[in-house]
């Protein structure tokens, strides 16, 4: 069966993936590293995945001058999402707004890629043939009359009851071999893929919302599989029900990219409601689609041809992949090998990005409060051998567990001198008293050192003292 080749598409889509994978992984996202997805994103992807929706079938264009229009489309693209940017302060970022504009336009060009070689076949058939719709339906209509003058005929003769019988025997015989299949297809279909795709989906809901299991490691592989490929399955098994639609591979591929591709939008659609982005909107919002689209794909595989429906051989299925990848030719090989190795790295990255999320700024939060708690109030006026308090607070953001030496000191007098060993995001709040000394301006000042670095000080406060006289005495802890 002649079929569209839907290989570029497919490259594209998990190349954007990719792309916005390697933006997340913290060591790839410095310069120079990302200068490889930037230019994809920016300058190629996003124009081709236009272009194939305006040109459905531009894979039979050259390549120079798809290489062309797509630049061309992509600086035009990344144009007008930076200028609605600027005039529009709070619009979404640009590298989330072109990575989702891909997606959207590459799951636009399959549909138009597929309608658009459907209609050109069926121009070509008319055009082999020499003849067109009308002419077809007038043959019709003169085959149909001939016939029933000769039925007329053979009716009114000697023979008519002989005819008849005939006739009635003939009724009886056995019905065509597809139409027995029809029948039998019907009463014995069961589409055990999309059995498998929402038991998965309804068995990944019940471990992330019943606490004994939630902590488990089949969780965490139920909710990768959730957001890379379950999704996207149903997607494709909706969108193509027919077994000629798409290979082995293309189903595959698909299946991963747009997986990633519907969680994003997902994401997005919830951030503009009331639930916003969290774990059982985002989990409920998935599966419910995931179902849906299960529903739908079996009611479409249903009313489908059996000899044209899609179904899995479990069995041979990876048999089919290596006999359909021998078929190809040099070049198909060549797509077909970059094709899958895209894959591996999408998902590799897609997984990376999940299990070890991109770790934040490390610093620590340092500052000193008044004796209430708060930004005020400090004691900055007082007469000498007057008592004043405050609260220094140390907070650890560094993303590991961390040593820090405290040092205070008024005068070149030391007041605190103490070590502190705090976890991540642990904090602590250390009660600070000390008695106002001589008339005059002191200034104390608040040094802490990042251990096992005892030389340089990692943060540095200072409180400025005005001491009027009194009672003469030094400042003392």
């Amino acid at each position: 069966m002649i079929k569209p080749s839907y290989r570029d598409l497919i490259i594209v889509l998990v190349l954007t993936v990719a792309s916005v994978a390697w933006l997340s992984i913290p060591v790839l996202v410095k310069y120079p590293f990302n200068i490889v997805p930037y230019f994809l994103l920016l300058v190629f992807l996003s124009g081709y995945s236009l272009l194939a929706v305006l040109k459905p079938l531009l894979y039979r264009m050259g390549v120079v001058r798809r290489v062309i229009y797509s630049i061309v489309l992509s600086l035009l693209l990344t144009v007008t999402v930076s200028l609605l940017s600027v005039f529009n302060p709070s619009s979404i970022a640009m590298f989330v707004v072109i990575p989702i504009l891909t997606f959207i336009l590459i799951i636009a060009a399959f549909i138009r890629r597929r309608t658009s070689f459907r209609r050109a076949v069926l121009d070509n058939i008319k055009e082999e043939a020499g003849f067109d719709e009308k002419q077809i339906l007038v043959e019709r209509e003169n085959l149909g009359q001939q016939l029933l003058d000769k039925l007329e005929l053979e009716v009114s003769g000697s023979k008519s009851d002989e005819k008849l019988e005939s006739l009635q025997s003939s009724s009886k015989e056995e019905p065509v071999k597809g139409d027995e299949n029809k029948v039998k297809s019907k009463k014995g279909f069961y589409a055990w893929d999309l059995v498998l795709i929402g038991f998965f989906t309804v068995l990944t809901v019940v471990f992330i919302l019943t606490p004994v299991l939630s902590g488990t490691v089949p969780r965490t592989v139920l909710g990768l599989f959730l957001i890379l490929f379950l999704p996207g399955y149903a997607l494709i098994a909706a969108l193509f029900p027919k077994m000629g639609d798409l290979d082995s591979v293309e189903r595959l591929a698909l299946s991963f990219g747009l997986s990633i591709a519907v969680t994003p939008l997902v994401g997005l659609l919830l951030n503009y409601t009331s639930f916003g982005i969290r774990l059982d909107p985002i989990l409920l919002s998935l599966s419910s689609l995931t179902i849906l689209l299960v529903v739908v794909a079996y009611v479409r595989r249903r009313f489908t041809p059996s000899e044209a429906r899609f179904r899995v051989d479990f069995s041979g299925f990876f048999k089919s992949l290596g006999a359909g990848f021998s078929g190809e030719s040099r070049t198909g090989k060549v797509l077909s090998v970059i094709l899958i190795l895209s894959i591996l790295v999408a998902v590799s990255a897609t997984v990376y990005v999940i299990v070890e999320p991109k770790v934040g700024e490390s610093f620590t939060e340092f500052y000193i409060l008044g004796p209430g708690g708060m930004a005020s109030d400090y004691p900055t006026n007082l007469t000498s051998g007057e008592n004043g308090s405050l609260i220094i607070g140390i907070v650890n953001h560094e993303n590991k567990q961390t040593s820090y030496h405290l040092v205070v000191t008024s005068d070149n007098i030391a007041q605190i001198d103490e070590v502190v060993t705090l976890n991540n995001q642990q904090s602590i709040m250390i009660p600070f008293n000390f008695t106002a000394g001589d008339p005059g301006s002191r200034e104390m000042v608040f040094n802490l050192y990042k251990l096992p670095d005892d030389s340089n000080v990692y943060r540095s406060l200072h409180l400025w003292l005005n001491i009027t006289a009194s009672t003469g005495g030094n400042v003392t802890g």
